[in-house]
Protein backbone atom coordinates (compact mmCIF):
# COMPACT_ATOMS: atom_id res chain seq x y z
CA UNK A 1 0.00 0.00 0.00
CA UNK A 2 1.07 3.61 -0.89
CA UNK A 3 2.35 5.54 2.05
CA UNK A 4 0.60 8.22 3.03
CA UNK A 5 1.84 11.51 4.22
CA UNK A 6 -0.21 12.63 7.50
CA UNK A 7 -0.69 16.47 7.99
CA UNK A 8 -1.09 17.58 11.61
CA UNK A 9 -2.73 20.34 12.42
CA UNK A 10 -2.61 22.37 15.84
CA UNK A 11 -5.97 22.76 17.32
CA UNK A 12 -7.93 26.15 16.82
CA UNK A 13 -9.55 26.79 19.65
CA UNK A 14 -11.33 30.14 18.52
CA UNK A 15 -14.05 28.01 18.18
CA UNK A 16 -14.18 24.94 19.65
CA UNK A 17 -11.24 24.66 22.12
CA UNK A 18 -9.80 22.47 24.92
CA UNK A 19 -10.11 22.52 27.90
CA UNK A 20 -10.59 20.30 31.42
CA UNK A 21 -14.06 19.60 33.23
CA UNK A 22 -14.74 19.65 36.54
CA UNK A 23 -17.01 17.86 38.93
CA UNK A 24 -19.61 20.77 38.98
CA UNK A 25 -23.17 19.97 37.85
CA UNK A 26 -22.81 22.27 34.07
CA UNK A 27 -20.72 19.82 32.64
CA UNK A 28 -19.06 22.17 29.89
CA UNK A 29 -15.90 22.87 29.42
CA UNK A 30 -14.05 25.96 30.30
CA UNK A 31 -11.19 27.21 28.05
CA UNK A 32 -7.82 28.22 28.91
CA UNK A 33 -5.90 31.33 27.34
CA UNK A 34 -2.94 29.40 26.36
CA UNK A 35 -5.01 27.45 24.47
CA UNK A 36 -7.61 29.32 22.84
CA UNK A 37 -4.83 31.58 21.29
CA UNK A 38 -3.56 28.91 19.12
CA UNK A 39 -4.06 29.16 15.37
CA UNK A 40 -4.85 26.13 13.21
CA UNK A 41 -2.95 25.34 10.05
CA UNK A 42 -6.19 24.61 8.34
CA UNK A 43 -9.03 26.90 9.96
CA UNK A 44 -11.67 24.39 9.21
CA UNK A 45 -10.24 22.02 10.58
CA UNK A 46 -10.46 22.12 14.25
CA UNK A 47 -9.03 19.08 15.68
CA UNK A 48 -6.64 16.54 14.09
CA UNK A 49 -4.80 13.41 16.08
CA UNK A 50 -2.74 11.61 13.67
CA UNK A 51 -1.40 9.10 16.59
CA UNK A 52 2.20 10.30 15.50
CA UNK A 53 3.44 12.34 18.80
CA UNK A 54 4.29 11.15 22.50
CA UNK A 55 0.46 11.56 24.28
CA UNK A 56 -2.23 11.13 22.01
CA UNK A 57 -5.73 12.18 23.37
CA UNK A 58 -4.01 14.05 26.46
CA UNK A 59 -6.33 17.15 26.72
CA UNK A 60 -9.95 15.08 26.37
CA UNK A 61 -12.11 13.14 28.81
CA UNK A 62 -10.53 9.61 28.32
CA UNK A 63 -12.95 7.00 30.04
CA UNK A 64 -9.69 4.11 29.94
CA UNK A 65 -10.63 1.89 32.64
CA UNK A 66 -7.31 0.03 32.45
CA UNK A 67 -3.42 -0.48 30.80
CA UNK A 68 -4.97 -2.23 27.66
CA UNK A 69 -7.71 -0.04 27.02
CA UNK A 70 -6.30 2.32 24.49
CA UNK A 71 -2.64 2.45 23.02
CA UNK A 72 -0.73 3.62 19.90
CA UNK A 73 0.91 0.69 17.94
CA UNK A 74 2.42 0.24 14.19
CA UNK A 75 -0.27 0.53 11.80
CA UNK A 76 -0.71 -2.50 10.22
CA UNK A 77 -0.50 -1.43 6.79
CA UNK A 78 2.23 0.98 7.17
CA UNK A 79 4.85 0.02 9.25
CA UNK A 80 6.16 4.16 9.20
CA UNK A 81 2.88 5.44 10.55
CA UNK A 82 1.18 5.36 14.34
CA UNK A 83 -2.27 4.68 14.91
CA UNK A 84 -4.36 4.35 17.90
CA UNK A 85 -5.33 0.72 19.49
CA UNK A 86 -8.80 0.60 21.25
CA UNK A 87 -9.24 -2.38 23.35
CA UNK A 88 -12.30 -4.24 25.18
CA UNK A 89 -12.70 -7.21 27.23
CA UNK A 90 -15.76 -8.87 28.88
CA UNK A 91 -14.22 -9.02 32.49
CA UNK A 92 -12.73 -5.34 32.13
CA UNK A 93 -13.80 -3.26 35.03
CA UNK A 94 -16.67 -1.08 35.06
CA UNK A 95 -16.03 2.74 33.60
CA UNK A 96 -18.72 5.16 34.40
CA UNK A 97 -21.54 2.68 34.46
CA UNK A 98 -20.52 0.92 31.58
CA UNK A 99 -18.40 -1.93 29.69
CA UNK A 100 -16.33 1.03 27.61
CA UNK A 101 -13.05 2.18 25.98
CA UNK A 102 -13.90 5.48 24.50
CA UNK A 103 -12.82 9.02 24.52
CA UNK A 104 -15.36 11.91 25.03
CA UNK A 105 -14.65 14.86 22.73
CA UNK A 106 -15.29 19.07 23.95
CA UNK A 107 -18.90 20.42 23.68
CA UNK A 108 -19.27 22.29 20.69
CA UNK A 109 -20.43 26.14 19.95
CA UNK A 110 -21.93 25.68 17.02
CA UNK A 111 -24.70 22.54 15.50
CA UNK A 112 -22.91 22.55 12.00
CA UNK A 113 -19.64 20.13 11.93
CA UNK A 114 -17.87 17.40 10.55
CA UNK A 115 -16.63 14.73 12.21
CA UNK A 116 -13.99 12.19 10.26
CA UNK A 117 -11.44 8.87 11.13
CA UNK A 118 -10.11 6.27 9.43
CA UNK A 119 -11.23 2.80 10.83
CA UNK A 120 -9.12 -0.64 11.10
CA UNK A 121 -11.26 -3.85 12.25
CA UNK A 122 -8.66 -6.59 12.75
CA UNK A 123 -10.09 -9.98 11.94
CA UNK A 124 -7.98 -11.58 14.73
CA UNK A 125 -9.07 -9.02 17.65
CA UNK A 126 -12.90 -7.99 15.97
CA UNK A 127 -14.58 -11.31 15.09
CA UNK A 128 -18.68 -11.06 14.35
CA UNK A 129 -20.83 -10.89 16.61
CA UNK A 130 -24.29 -10.68 16.24
CA UNK A 131 -24.72 -8.25 19.22
CA UNK A 132 -23.77 -4.11 18.55
CA UNK A 133 -20.61 -2.94 19.10
CA UNK A 134 -21.21 1.23 19.58
CA UNK A 135 -17.86 2.37 18.10
CA UNK A 136 -19.54 6.29 17.74
CA UNK A 137 -21.65 8.44 19.64
CA UNK A 138 -23.41 11.65 19.70
CA UNK A 139 -23.91 11.96 23.47
CA UNK A 140 -26.11 14.57 24.92
CA UNK A 141 -25.77 14.80 28.91
CA UNK A 142 -29.06 14.07 30.42
CA UNK A 143 -30.27 12.63 27.25
CA UNK A 144 -30.15 8.50 28.03
CA UNK A 145 -29.32 6.75 25.09
CA UNK A 146 -27.59 8.63 22.49
CA UNK A 147 -29.75 10.21 19.57
CA UNK A 148 -27.01 9.22 16.94
CA UNK A 149 -24.78 6.55 17.16
CA UNK A 150 -22.09 4.15 14.92
CA UNK A 151 -22.14 0.93 15.19
CA UNK A 152 -20.95 -2.69 14.28
CA UNK A 153 -23.42 -5.52 13.77
CA UNK A 154 -23.38 -8.69 12.12
CA UNK A 155 -20.13 -7.20 10.43
CA UNK A 156 -22.16 -4.68 9.10
CA UNK A 157 -21.90 -0.98 9.78
CA UNK A 158 -24.80 0.84 10.70
CA UNK A 159 -25.78 4.65 11.97
CA UNK A 160 -29.03 4.57 14.34
CA UNK A 161 -30.47 8.58 14.52
CA UNK A 162 -33.47 10.51 15.30
CA UNK A 163 -34.39 12.95 17.68
CA UNK A 164 -36.45 11.06 20.21
CA UNK A 165 -35.34 7.46 21.53
CA UNK A 166 -38.45 5.60 20.52
CA UNK A 167 -38.42 7.11 16.65
CA UNK A 168 -34.64 6.43 15.91
CA UNK A 169 -33.87 4.51 12.92
CA UNK A 170 -31.20 1.93 11.65
CA UNK A 171 -29.66 2.41 8.09
CA UNK A 172 -27.34 0.32 6.70
CA UNK A 173 -23.91 1.43 5.46
CA UNK A 174 -22.12 -1.95 4.13
CA UNK A 175 -20.33 -4.27 5.06
CA UNK A 176 -17.74 -4.01 8.05
CA UNK A 177 -14.74 -5.83 6.19
CA UNK A 178 -11.43 -6.73 8.51
CA UNK A 179 -8.46 -6.12 7.70
CA UNK A 180 -8.59 -3.19 5.75
CA UNK A 181 -9.09 0.46 6.20
CA UNK A 182 -12.51 2.18 6.08
CA UNK A 183 -12.48 6.12 5.50
CA UNK A 184 -15.44 7.50 6.93
CA UNK A 185 -16.49 11.57 6.89
CA UNK A 186 -19.78 12.57 9.12
CA UNK A 187 -21.43 16.18 8.36
CA UNK A 188 -23.75 16.67 10.88
CA UNK A 189 -26.03 19.58 11.17
CA UNK A 190 -27.54 18.83 14.81
CA UNK A 191 -31.17 19.74 15.22
CA UNK A 192 -34.23 17.96 16.48
CA UNK A 193 -36.30 19.73 14.07
CA UNK A 194 -36.61 19.15 10.72
CA UNK A 195 -33.54 21.15 9.51
CA UNK A 196 -31.19 18.20 10.88
CA UNK A 197 -29.28 17.05 8.05
CA UNK A 198 -27.10 13.95 8.29
CA UNK A 199 -24.24 12.67 5.66
CA UNK A 200 -22.14 9.65 5.56
CA UNK A 201 -19.39 8.85 2.90
CA UNK A 202 -17.71 5.44 3.28
CA UNK A 203 -14.02 5.45 1.25
CA UNK A 204 -15.14 8.48 -0.91
CA UNK A 205 -18.87 7.16 -1.66
CA UNK A 206 -21.75 8.93 0.21
CA UNK A 207 -23.65 5.95 1.78
CA UNK A 208 -26.22 8.31 3.35
CA UNK A 209 -28.57 11.12 3.37
CA UNK A 210 -30.70 12.11 5.92
CA UNK A 211 -32.71 15.23 6.89
CA UNK A 212 -34.82 15.63 9.62
CA UNK A 213 -34.51 15.40 13.58
CA UNK A 214 -30.93 13.73 14.63
CA UNK A 215 -30.69 15.04 18.51
CA UNK A 216 -32.88 15.38 21.36
CA UNK A 217 -34.23 18.81 22.06
CA UNK A 218 -31.27 19.90 24.78
CA UNK A 219 -28.14 20.73 24.66
CA UNK A 220 -25.88 20.02 22.09
CA UNK A 221 -24.33 16.50 21.88
CA UNK A 222 -20.66 15.02 22.30
CA UNK A 223 -18.60 13.37 19.98
CA UNK A 224 -17.13 10.22 21.64
CA UNK A 225 -15.28 7.27 19.26
CA UNK A 226 -14.23 4.20 20.70
CA UNK A 227 -15.54 0.62 21.83
CA UNK A 228 -18.93 0.42 23.82
CA UNK A 229 -20.52 -2.85 25.06
CA UNK A 230 -23.75 -2.51 27.09
CA UNK A 231 -24.95 -6.12 26.74
CA UNK A 232 -21.23 -7.45 28.69
CA UNK A 233 -22.85 -5.95 32.12
CA UNK A 234 -25.48 -8.39 32.01
CA UNK A 235 -25.27 -11.54 29.85
CA UNK A 236 -22.60 -12.83 27.39
CA UNK A 237 -22.33 -12.23 23.58
CA UNK A 238 -20.88 -13.93 20.91
CA UNK A 239 -17.16 -12.53 21.53
CA UNK A 240 -15.46 -12.18 24.63
CA UNK A 241 -12.57 -9.20 23.59
CA UNK A 242 -12.52 -6.07 20.86
CA UNK A 243 -9.68 -4.18 19.48
CA UNK A 244 -9.68 -1.98 16.64
CA UNK A 245 -8.19 0.84 15.39
CA UNK A 246 -8.30 4.47 14.31
CA UNK A 247 -6.16 7.17 12.47
CA UNK A 248 -6.93 10.75 11.45
CA UNK A 249 -9.66 11.48 14.14
CA UNK A 250 -10.83 15.21 12.73
CA UNK A 251 -13.55 17.60 13.73
CA UNK A 252 -14.07 20.38 10.93
CA UNK A 253 -15.91 23.58 11.60
CA UNK A 254 -19.29 24.43 9.30
CA UNK A 255 -16.77 25.94 6.44
CA UNK A 256 -15.27 22.25 5.94
CA UNK A 257 -14.86 19.77 3.05
CA UNK A 258 -15.05 16.31 2.28
CA UNK A 259 -11.58 17.09 1.16
CA UNK A 260 -10.29 18.76 3.95
CA UNK A 261 -11.79 16.10 6.42
CA UNK A 262 -10.62 12.94 5.02
CA UNK A 263 -7.64 11.37 4.65
CA UNK A 264 -7.71 8.26 1.87
CA UNK A 265 -6.01 5.45 3.70
CA UNK A 266 -8.48 3.01 1.69
CA UNK A 267 -7.10 3.13 -2.15
CA UNK A 268 -11.07 3.48 -3.42
CA UNK A 269 -11.54 6.85 -1.25
CA UNK A 270 -8.87 8.84 -3.65
CA UNK A 271 -10.61 8.20 -6.76
CA UNK A 272 -14.26 8.85 -5.08
CA UNK A 273 -13.48 11.93 -3.07
CA UNK A 274 -12.87 14.64 -5.86
CA UNK A 275 -16.50 13.80 -6.81
CA UNK A 276 -18.20 13.39 -4.33
CA UNK A 277 -17.62 16.30 -2.31
CA UNK A 278 -19.93 18.66 -0.28
CA UNK A 279 -19.58 22.17 1.03
CA UNK A 280 -20.41 23.28 4.21
CA UNK A 281 -21.46 26.81 3.81
CA UNK A 282 -24.23 27.86 6.67
CA UNK A 283 -26.14 30.24 8.41
CA UNK A 284 -26.91 31.82 11.63
CA UNK A 285 -26.32 29.51 14.66
CA UNK A 286 -24.54 27.38 11.89
CA UNK A 287 -27.26 25.87 9.90
CA UNK A 288 -25.83 24.24 6.83
CA UNK A 289 -27.38 24.96 2.35
CA UNK A 290 -25.87 21.35 1.85
CA UNK A 291 -25.03 20.98 -2.28
CA UNK A 292 -25.32 17.68 -1.36
CA UNK A 293 -28.50 15.87 -4.08
CA UNK A 294 -31.55 15.87 -2.09
CA UNK A 295 -32.51 12.28 0.16
CA UNK A 296 -35.66 10.18 -1.25
CA UNK A 297 -38.18 10.77 1.55
CA UNK A 298 -38.33 7.83 4.43
CA UNK A 299 -41.25 7.27 6.96
CA UNK A 300 -41.10 8.28 10.49
CA UNK A 301 -43.03 5.68 11.96
CA UNK A 302 -41.92 4.65 15.08
CA UNK A 303 -39.24 2.04 15.84
CA UNK A 304 -39.42 1.83 11.86
CA UNK A 305 -35.86 0.57 9.98
CA UNK A 306 -35.25 2.86 6.99
CA UNK A 307 -32.65 4.91 5.01
CA UNK A 308 -31.70 7.06 2.52
CA UNK A 309 -28.78 7.14 -0.24
CA UNK A 310 -27.98 10.01 -2.64
CA UNK A 311 -25.56 7.28 -4.20
CA UNK A 312 -27.21 4.05 -3.28
CA UNK A 313 -29.89 2.90 -1.78
CA UNK A 314 -28.82 1.43 1.60
CA UNK A 315 -31.08 -1.68 2.59
CA UNK A 316 -32.36 -0.88 6.05
CA UNK A 317 -31.25 -2.94 9.21
CA UNK A 318 -33.11 -5.44 11.33
CA UNK A 319 -31.21 -5.74 14.73
CA UNK A 320 -31.81 -8.39 17.03
CA UNK A 321 -34.25 -7.99 19.28
CA UNK A 322 -31.19 -7.62 21.91
CA UNK A 323 -30.20 -4.17 19.90
CA UNK A 324 -31.67 -1.77 22.20
CA UNK A 325 -29.83 -3.13 25.16
CA UNK A 326 -26.54 -1.98 23.78
CA UNK A 327 -27.29 1.71 24.46
CA UNK A 328 -25.11 4.09 26.46
CA UNK A 329 -27.73 5.08 28.84
CA UNK A 330 -25.23 7.08 31.07
CA UNK A 331 -25.06 10.91 31.62
CA UNK A 332 -20.97 10.23 31.85
CA UNK A 333 -20.29 13.79 30.48
CA UNK A 334 -21.22 15.21 33.57
CA UNK A 335 -18.42 13.25 35.71
CA UNK A 336 -15.06 14.68 36.10
CA UNK A 337 -12.27 14.55 33.56
CA UNK A 338 -10.39 10.83 33.69
CA UNK A 339 -6.53 12.10 32.67
CA UNK A 340 -3.63 9.65 34.31
CA UNK A 341 -1.13 11.25 31.89
CA UNK A 342 0.02 14.92 31.89
CA UNK A 343 -0.76 16.82 28.94
CA UNK A 344 2.34 16.76 26.19
CA UNK A 345 4.21 20.13 25.37
CA UNK A 346 3.71 18.99 21.48
CA UNK A 347 3.08 21.10 18.38
CA UNK A 348 0.93 18.07 16.81
CA UNK A 349 -3.09 17.04 17.68
CA UNK A 350 -4.04 17.96 20.72
CA UNK A 351 -0.55 18.82 22.94
CA UNK A 352 1.40 22.02 22.11
CA UNK A 353 4.91 23.50 22.33
CA UNK A 354 6.10 26.45 24.52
Amino acid sequence: MQTLTKVAYIVGLSTLGLATISCDTTGHDEFTEEMSALRSVSANVLINEDFMGNNPFSQVHQQLPVSHSFNTVEDPQDRSNRVGRFELRQDDPIQSNGKRSEVLFPAQDNRDRWYSYSLYLPANTFERDSDNDIITQWHQAGGGSPSTTVRVHNDRFLVKSGNRKEDRKDFDLGPATKDTWHDFVFHIVHSPGSDGVLEVWHNGEKVLEERGGNMYDMELPRWKIGIYKASWMSRNTDTRMRALMFDNVRIGSQRANLEEMMVARNSSSASSGSSSSTGGGSSSEGSSSSSSSSTSSSSNDSGSNNSSSSSSSSSSSSSSSSSEVSEDNTDDERRGWRNNRRPSRRSWGWGWRR
